[in-house]
């Protein structure tokens, strides 16, 4: 059986690349971002711990809701506080952690289904 990669045509992408670095749309990134699909932005949280609910929240008027946001916690997971994934589950926003690499794999594997999908990511 053969398999082929097949990247969505119109969103962004992100790799996890060398000494921690993100690589997104051909930009390395050493600091934690933010994807919406079609933008990136450098987050305000330093840590994923510092997310909440109302971290997100700025951004559902501009790129609308997201089915789920992956939290790419970096080397390793880290498991966001409680209350901010049953805040967003709340309103229908499934809130994922997993390692960073582990997040840039799923994303593109869930773009490539076309779903609405937002990563926050820290190298």
């Amino acid at each position: 059986m053969d398999f082929a990669e097949t990247r969505p045509e119109g969103v962004l992408s992100a790799e996890y690349g060398s000494e921690g670095r993100l690589n997104i749309g051909g930009c390395e990134y050493a600091h934690p971002v933010g994807l919406t699909g079609t933008d990136c932005f450098t987050l305000a949280e330093d840590s994923p711990l510092q997310c909440s609910a109302d971290s997100f929240a700025p951004y559902f008027d501009r790129y609308g809701r997201p089915e789920v946001i992956l939290l790419g916690t970096g080397s390793r997971q880290i498991f966001p506080n409680p209350q901010t994934v049953a805040a967003l589950a709340a309103q229908g926003i499934g809130l994922e952690a997993m390692s960073t690499p582990a997040a840039c794999r799923t994303l593109l594997l869930l773009q490539s289904e076309g779903r609405r999908v937002w990563a926050w990511l820290w190298p």
